[in-house]
């Protein structure tokens, strides 16, 4: 894992442990530049593959993802839903490239809990279950005969949690982070017929199939009703199943919101 990532949990651990309390606890919630915001984002990072199903080799290369987002803040509950879209033709091992495409759509429903004080800063945490959708596709580019093909793919239906942390740093400064895990999920896989006598669908646990993020960043308000953060991303992903599926990629991202 690189530094920057190990830094990143350190922070996201601190805050965690500093605003740990009971829910059902805290005040209406404080508006973040406004009750609903749509928002619009780009990020550009490295990306790493290893899937079984085609090769025991790694796959590397540079991804983009785009992502749009919508939220809805009300006095008890902070409602998310996420879009986000990842491809790149240039993920490659040596000389073999692939072609990987990535989409993800998650749903949130976030309950407040205490708030705290951090290093004399408000601090606001959420908690509360998501439901998610996520296919992978893997098209290698690699020349086959006859009718055989290669090209792996993985689509789930999870049920997870995500956790929010806000730390207001002034009027129009807040840093936000938040962590994602997949629980239990319903995963269809690629499979062998010919050669493998397993089931193409099955119930994952996070130890047998995990989908996963960290996203931390800081957010400035510039006019009435718009916002810029800028941030960073580490998302992993890991089936152990069947043949074994891990991605990994860490992003900078940059995020427009538009609040009313």
């Amino acid at each position: 894992m690189k530094k920057q990532t190990k830094i990143l949990i350190t922070l996201w651990t601190t805050l965690l442990m500093s605003g740990t309390h009971c829910l059902g606890q805290a005040p209406a919630l404080e508006p973040t530049f406004g009750t609903r915001a749509i928002a619009f984002a780009c990020g550009w990072g490295d990306y790493s593959l290893a899937d079984n199903y085609i090769s025991d080799e790694k796959y590397t290369g540079r991804m983009p993802c785009f992502t749009v987002g919508w939220a809805s803040q009300h006095p008890k509950v902070l409602y998310r839903f996420d879009l986000e879209y990842r491809n790149s033709k240039a993920i490659n091992n040596h000389h073999v490239s692939s072609n990987i495409t990535q989409f993800t759509l998650n749903q949130g429903f976030l309950y407040p809990l205490h708030e705290r004080k951090l290093f004399h800063r408000s601090l606001n945490l959420f908690l509360g279950p998501t439901a998610e959708l996520f296919f992978f596709y893997n098209d290698p580019n690699i020349a086959v005969a006859g009718f055989d093909y290669a090209q792996s793919y993985a689509f789930l239906f999870s049920m997870g949690i995500d956790i929010t942390g806000r730390v207001r740093l002034g009027p129009k400064s807040i840093v936000e982070t938040s962590v994602r895990l997949s629980g239990l999920s319903l995963c269809f896989r690629m499979v062998d017929s010919e050669e493998d006598s397993q089931s193409p669908a099955k119930l994952l646990t996070p130890l047998s199939g995990l989908n996963s993020s960290l996203n931390i960043g800081l957010r400035q308000h510039l006019l009435d009703h718009l916002s810029l953060k800028a941030g960073y991303s580490f998302e992993l992903f890991r089936i152990s199943t069947w043949d074994p599926l891990i991605s990994a990629s860490d992003n900078l991202v940059i995020e427009l919101s538009f609040h009313f």
